[in-house]
């Protein structure tokens, strides 16, 4: 947003310099980025009109012009190709000292006297644009200093704003925080209702109630075709960056620059039949100003009249009512569009106007009525044209003027981190433009502006309280806090333990955006509903995640296509899976995900090089759970983003609570060339010890051995066998493992053979064999019972 300091001084009285008033708007959270000056050192430059204008006698692209700037005309060369007789520009006299440096002297060009300069703005320094000279408007006054005359020189105030700060995207919301900051008056202009001299207005319906709150329209007519922009509305056009085109387009603009409300004209004799605000048919097209014709999708608002659209709301017009310099009949609309029926649109058609950069961060829905009024009153004393009545439609209300806010003294202490007083909270409160009711000793109910959608809920009114009165001004406090004893049996793992265990076995920590490009998101689940952005940074992350895994694959992929040979990565963020049950409609679940691709192991003379596999992968996950492994659990199922026989549930006990396995097939040819990655993805809570991990003596009594070789059907996974066998809770049985699987020679079709190894020790005794034997028959049983295994040889 750029704001011209003459401009800002008419709306707040105040006799700070500009650097004051920039380091104040900053410090408020409206970073300004540069101050401009516009204009420059102009002295000695005047107003002049051409007289006379002759070829030069020497030079073809020259001309030989008299110009009067008193009553002695001076002889200048010129080589501009829109000087002529009749025009009035800014004359260099002799002597001046231009912006650049440059000294205006007598001079001969080509052998003909020249006794001045004709100057372009860019010369001047009050615009980029140097094609030609800068053409005065015909009242002009000769002679008169340029400076003078156009309130020169200016600064312009370039003020980066932050999305959430939509209303300071005018003169009237940047006006309204210095006058805040600076605790000074803000003078705002007086818009007085037009009187309706016409009976006639344009006819308007709002056909999609959801998208648009409010619209209002107004017919204005016998504007006089030849009526131009007063320099003055011109030239703050102008230092906003904003070309003049004539003059109903520029009082548009102006008003939006000026209160912050787009709005458009159309030329009321090329509209057929009533207004409509209503939901684009896919398919049908509209030539928008710029000459561009765009194929609108079903959801797309318009302002459409009987032959179809008009224009697309909140963005920009189209090129069959648009109003030209013969247009006499216009008819003004103005309107609050939801942030929500416009955002993502432009991005989609590749359309960027200021209307759409206003309406996305939210227009005050109290401001469309007030905004036609100033525009049709300034149509009207500038051009003498007349008004009818104005005509409005409503549609759904937004709701942000029905936002109460209770508000606590403590609270603000508590999260500021130091005590207000009652009436500096009030006057924040005030200046910000709240309105607030007492509710208690330190307590209100506080009704937010209309213009600030960002103010709802307490912590953003704590927030304005803190940046009016000044992060500057806040002291610094050591503060203590109380921590109470906490039983070790409630002591649980923390997350950077957690993660920690990946670091030691060499993971990378990735942090990916929560959003991501929907066809790859679909690949990975497998076309799973998602959350898909209204607003997104880019056409390629559009829908938020619902596995984190869809930033890990293309962090390992942009690694990987930089010779990067082993490639370990996990992440710990949220998934967002769509439930209308959870708040905001989002099940929000945080997650570890992890991606190991290349080398099993770093490179190293004395260990043979293999790639990473599934077990290799297995085995972190299993060093995640570390006391608790024994609950975990791998069951062979199919996952849409996993490979066909390399994929698993992952259980925790009973509870499945991630996945592991390789890529699908279908990933490589997305990723050309590249070996395919492997993955798990656990929810972190499942990782959480329920209690503490505590230190036990080690046992100084024998163990004993007993090896085990059953025969168990093909689909019989070991696990399942160890699961039986921990599920008996044998206190005298230290661990279970797999030392042997064989398939082939002496077994039937569609068995196998599986070796366990089973350990037994007692803390106080050495165990004799019959309780050995005992335990050891215990598990054969419940083993042949739960999966049907057999002793081999039996």
């Amino acid at each position: 947003m750029k704001i011209s300091e003459h401009w800002l001084r008419e709306w707040v009285e105040t006799t700070v310099d500009i650097n004051t008033i920039a380091e104040r708007i900053t410090m408020l959270g409206l970073e300004v980025d540069t101050i401009e000056p516009v204009g420059g050192a102009v002295t000695g430059v005047v107003i002049g009109e051409v007289m006379a204008c002759e070829p030069h006698p020497d030079a073809d692209k020259l001309k030989v012009c008299q110009v009067s700037t008193s009553d002695e005309p001076a002889q200048i060369v010129c080589g501009a190709p829109n000087v002529a007789a009749g025009v009035r520009v800014p004359v260099a006299t002799v002597g001046t000292v231009m912006p650049s440096g440059m000294k205006i002297k007598a001079a001969k060009l080509r052998g003909v006297a020249s006794n001045g300069m004709l100057c372009s703005a860019g010369e001047l320094g009050a615009a980029q644009d140097t094609d030609g000279l800068w053409l005065l408007p015909d009242d002009a006054p000769i002679g008169a200093s340029l400076a003078d005359w156009l309130g020169l020189p200016d600064q312009v105030l370039d003020v980066d704003l932050t999305p959430n700060r939509g209303d300071c995207l005018s003169m009237r919301g940047v006006a309204r925080e210095v006058a805040l900051g600076l605790d000074c008056a803000l003078v705002a202009p007086v818009i007085t209702p037009v009187a309706d001299a016409l009976e006639a207005a344009p006819t308007v319906t709002i056909q999609a109630p959801a998208h648009c709150a409010a619209y209002s329209a107004r017919l204005v007519e016998s504007v006089a075709p030849q009526a131009a922009t007063p320099l003055w509305m011109s030239e703050r056009l102008r230092r906003a960056g904003i070309r003049a085109i004539n003059l109903p387009v520029d009082i548009g603009n102006y008003v939006m620059l000026e209160l912050g409300q787009p709005m458009h004209a159309f030329d009321a004799d090329r509209l057929v039949g009533a207004l409509q605000v209503r939901l684009s048919q896919s398919g049908e097209q509209i030539v928008t100003l710029d000459g561009e014709t765009v194929t609108l999708d079903g959801d797309t608002l318009v302002i459409a009249d009987d032959e179809g659209p008009a224009a697309i709301a909140g963005m920009i017009g189209g090129q069959r009512t648009a109003v030209s310099g013969q247009t006499t009949r216009v008819v003004f609309e103005s309107a609050c569009f939801r942030p929500s029926a416009v955002a993502g649109r432009g991005r989609r058609y590749k359309i960027h106007t200021d209307s759409l950069h206003r309406f996305e961060r939210g227009v005050d829905p109290a401001l469309h009525e007030a905004a036609l009024q100033r525009a049709s009153g300034l149509l009207e004393r500038i051009s003498g044209a007349v008004c009818g009545p104005i005509a409005t439609a409503l549609g759904e209300p937004i709701g942000i003027d029905a936002r109460r806010i209770k508000l606590a003294a403590t609270r603000v202490a508590r999260l500021i981190g130091q005590t207000m007083d009652d009436a500096t909270i009030e006057r924040v409160l005030a200046g910000v433009g709240c309105e607030f009711v007492h509710a208690g000793a330190g307590q209100w109910q506080v009704a937010p502006p209309s213009w600030r959608y960002d103010l709802a809920i307490e912590a953003d009114l704590i927030e304005e309280i803190a940046r009016v009165y000044g992060y500057d001004r806040l002291e610094a406090e050591q503060q203590g806090v109380s921590l109470p004893a906490v039983s070790s049996a409630d002591t649980a793992t923390r997350e950077a333990d957690i993660t920690d265990v990946l670091r030691q076995r060499g993971y990378n920590e990735a942090i990916t955006y929560s959003f991501v490009a929907p066809d790859l998101h679909d690949a990975l689940t497998g076309n799973a509903a998602v959350g898909v952005l209204d607003n997104p940074i880019s056409d390629q992350m559009t829908v938020m995640r619902r596995t984190l895994w869809a930033g890990l694959v293309e962090a390992w992929a942009y690694n990987a296509r930089r010779q990067q040979s082993r490639i370990r990565l996990y992440e710990h963020g949220l998934s967002f899976v769509p439930d209308k049950n959870a708040d905001n409609g989002y099940r929000q679940t945080p997650m570890i995900a992890g991606l190991a691709a290349g080398s099993a192991v770093p490179t190293h003379w004395d260990t043979p090089s293999r790639r990473v596999d599934f077990f290799d992968v297995r085995g972190d996950v299993e060093a995640l759970l570390g006391a608790r492994s024994g609950q975990l659990g791998f069951v062979a199922e199919p996952h849409p983003g996993l490979h066909p026989g390399r994929s698993a549930r992952i259980y925790i006990g009973a509870r499945a609570v991630g996945w592991i396995g390789q890529l699908a097939p279908t990933f490589a040819r997305r990723y050309k060339g590249l070996e395919l990655a492997y993955l798990f993805e656990i929810e972190a809570g499942a990782l959480m010890n329920e209690t503490a991990t505590r230190f036990v003596q080690p046992s100084d009594q024998p163990g004993v051995r007993r090896d085990l070789a059953l025969v168990v059907a093909e689909d019989i996974p070991v696990g399942r066998l160890i699961q039986v066998i921990r599920g008996l809770e044998s206190p005298l049985l230290r661990s279970v493992d797999v030392f042997d699987v064989f398939r082939g020679q002496g077994l039937d079709q569609g068995e196998k053979s599986i070796a366990l190894s089973l350990i037994f020790q007692s803390d106080t005794s050495t165990l004799d064999d019959d309780a050995v034997e005992g335990i050891t028959t215990a598990i054969i049983d419940a083993l042949r019972n739960e999966t049907g295994a057999q002793l081999r040889g039996m």
